[in-house]
């Protein structure tokens, strides 16, 4: 099922974790999928927790920390340091947590796809000849190798082309998984650059309303900024012999019917006119910025000079009286 959600959600806070690192089989855990009942976390631990289920930011410093379950009304499950225990710098824990779940999610998601030899997934690959390492790595039956960037932060246009046409020089499909409140989301194809709702395990296309419709920014004639993403669960998507994603068929109304290479032109006259200066705008010969101001139509006078003009009209009038 597609859902229409906004950009930029947020329902919890950078300090509380969604996910944690289980000691005893060496995986990631995922706060929301250990609620109670059928032999749940809760279940087995009770409140305060299995000494196993610890902190990822303590792991890596080299502690193990345990964390324990917290089941908030107004707040998503989540998990949380014991009193004294957090460590510092905790606000860059849920950054990293959300990037850890989001690469369990893509790796658990790529072994079960047809065209993708299981045992070649991997996260933190470097890409021979490319100086690049991508988040997630998987071997296509076909030879090609397929990388995917987890991206939880805003990335700058020229730092992106660079990683983007690194990866194409080396032969390698590179799809980017962004997080839906990332502000300055590259507009590239849809489904090259997708969303990846860690929350919901969904991956989304972006979209903008064109006259009452949802459609990805560069379906139409013109270009849109993204306010929306079309999303489907992650399970509905599939990867193709070549490496492309392959979305549910429902998604194919948010796409459009639009063919790539007018796509890629229209990219990139939009990118070449954002860069280039912005043209004067024209004033009339002799006119000064005092008498002349800017409107969205050109120049029209100022307040100054237009009660000039209605005191001149009507002395005028007036003499014809």
């Amino acid at each position: 099922m597609i859902e229409i959600r906004p950009l930029f959600p947020r329902d919890w806070e950078p300090s509380e974790p969604l996910v944690a690192y289980n000691n005893a089989d060496g995986r990631v855990v995922v706060a929301a999928a250990m609620r109670r009942g059928d032999g749940s976390y809760y279940d087995r631990y009770g409140y305060q927790g299995s000494q196993d289920i610890v902190c990822i930011d303590c792991k890596e410093a080299g502690r193990d920390v345990p964390v324990i379950l917290v089941e908030a009304e107004k707040r998503c499950i989540h998990f949380r340091h014991k009193q004294g225990e957090a460590p510092d710098g905790l606000g860059r824990h849920g950054e990293t947590a959300e990037h850890l779940h989001g690469k369990q999610l893509i790796m658990d998601w790529a072994r079960d796809q047809h065209h993708v030899l299981p045992w070649s997934v991997e996260e933190e690959f470097w890409v021979p000849g490319a100086r690049l390492r991508s988040d997630v790595k998987a071997d296509l039956a076909g030879g090609r190798q397929l990388a995917f960037e987890v991206q939880r932060k805003p990335v700058e246009l020229q730092d992106w082309d660079r990683r983007h046409g690194g990866y194409q020089n080396g032969g390698v499909r590179d799809v980017w998984l962004w997080s839906p409140d990332v502000p300055h989301l590259v507009l590239d194809l849809p489904l090259t650059s997708v969303v990846l709702d860690v929350a919901h395990e969904s991956i989304g296309v972006l979209v903008a309303n064109y006259a009452g419709d949802y459609r990805h920014p560069t379906g139409e004639g013109h270009i849109l900024s993204p306010t929306h993403y079309a999303s489907a669960p992650l399970t509905e998507w599939g990867i193709s012999a070549s490496g492309a994603l392959v979305p549910p068929s429902e998604m194919a109304e948010y796409i459009g019917e639009k063919p790539e290479p007018a796509r890629v032109a229209q990219i990139k006259a939009r990118r070449e006119a954002a860069a280039r200066p912005p043209k004067p705008q024209w004033q009339p010969p002799g006119a000064s910025s005092d008498h002349y101001k800017s409107s969205a139509s050109g120049w029209r006078p100022s307040e100054r000079e237009q009660q000039r003009q209605r005191e001149a009209i009507a002395l005028i009038f007036g003499r014809n009286r």
